[in-house]
Formats: structure tokens, sequence, C-alpha cells
């Protein structure tokens, strides 16, 4: 798939924020799996675009999933229950098998880094689950600054994580660029003041990226000359 021209990005930008799930690594495609395999046990099929919308992003979407589990099947099973059911279907489908490196991470990664752009994870996962896929797929030498959902008090679709990630990097947020592949985040990202580039997966390409920026196919769309070399007052780091 072809990516439409890119409009020009703002002159002034000085730094970039990557979302982790579904941008840097495709865990998204896992937990959808896992989601799926919960209500096959139950006799029902969960439909994608649902969880999409109402999931993906949204660590607070789980119950409301339980929900409407039990009002399509009857079932009378507690939460409890079901969350230690999907935290199995988890072990299964959360693994390295299934949480594969999106296309093109490394090489933009590597080009940002040389056009001298400080680079940011800002993450509603915890700092284990972030922290076990940058080292596994050796990505924590690219940024600068990791933020995740356990360090702020409110995550995605507030701003927060964010604005955190900005202020760590010494960076205003309307300076910064963002790469997001859910509604949620770029909520998030859009209230923030960043600019925010919609990378969906094949999982989340029915929702609405309106609030985007631009949308792109993946990262392998990015074009290196979007991004021009950063004034040499910004930060750099050897890699």
């Amino acid at each position: 798939m072809a990516a439409a021209p890119l409009p020009p990005l703002p002159p002034d930008l000085r730094a970039v924020v990557f979302d982790h799930d579904g941008v840097l690594v495709d865990s998204v495609r896992g937990d959808l799996l896992a989601c799926s395999a919960l209500f096959r046990e139950f006799g029902a099929r969960l439909p994608g675009d649902l969880w999409a919308t109402e999931v993906c992003g949204r660590p607070d979407g789980y119950p409301g999933l339980f929900r409407r589990l039990r009002a399509a099947t009857g079932t009378e099973v507690d939460d409890a229950e079901l969350w230690r059911r999907l935290e199995a279907h988890w072990e299964r489908y959360l693994t390295a098998r299934h949480v594969v490196l999106r296309p093109g991470v490394r090489e933009l990664l590597g080009a940002l880094r040389a056009a001298g752009y400080p680079l940011a994870v800002a993450s509603a996962a915890d700092a284990e689950w972030v922290g076990r896929w940058l080292g596994h797929y050796d990505l924590a030498r690219f940024f600068d600054v990791v933020v995740t959902g356990e360090q702020v008090a409110r995550r995605k679709p507030d701003p927060e994580v964010y604005l955190e990630a900005a202020s760590r990097l010494g960076v205003p947020p309307e300076r910064c660029a963002v790469f997001e592949d859910s509604v949620t985040g770029v909520a998030a990202a859009r209230a923030a003041g960043m600019t925010v580039l919609a990378v969906p997966t094949e999982a989340t390409r029915v929702c609405d990226y309106s609030a985007a920026h631009h949308l792109l196919p993946d990262l392998r769309a990015v074009e290196p000359s979007w991004f021009p070399l950063v004034r040499p007052a910004a930060t750099e780091r050897s890699l």
C-alpha cells in the first residue's frame, strides 16, 4: 500500500515520541486472539471491530468486554474469574511468537537518531511489559526517555503520559511528533498538543482516525525527508 504524500510537518519539530504496543511491537494482535479465545470458551464470537474500538489501547475496556460476554452468552461468571481466564489466554498469545516487531521500526528509529532527534516511548502499559519488549528487540538503546502507565496518575486518553515524556525530553509538547496506533492514544497525543501520525495495525484499521493529523499504512511509509535535521543544539546521543 503506497502512502499518500505527507503534508509538511511543523518546521520547529524537535522530538519524536512513540507509543509502544501496536507501534513498536504488534502486541495488539495477541490481545485480540486472547480476547477472542475467551469468547469462544463460552460459545460466542468476539467481533473484531468491537474489540478494536472498545478495548484496544484502553486498559479500562476489559470490564465492559466482560459485560458484553455475559450479555451475549447468559453466563453468570464474574469479572474475577473472567480475568483469570483471560490472563491464561494472554500467557498463550502474548509471547515472542505473536508479539512481533512492526515493519520499519529499526530503520525509522535509526534515521531519526541520525537526524538528531531525541526519542521517547510513552505507553499506557506498565514498565515491566514495555521493558521486556524493548530489551527483547534491542530497541531501548534508541530512546532517551521511557514513560509508562504506572508512572502517571491518569492513563490514555488523558494526555499526561505524553506531557511527561515531553517534559523529560525538555521539549515543548507542540514541538513533538507522535506515532500512535489506537484511537485512545491519538486522543491523548492530540490533547497534549502534539502532531499525531496514526499507524493502525491490521486489527485496528476499522477505527476512525480522523482526529490524527496524518494517517499512514505503517512505519515503512515514513520518508526520512519528512523530518529535517534538528539544529545542533538538540540532544545528541551515540548508538
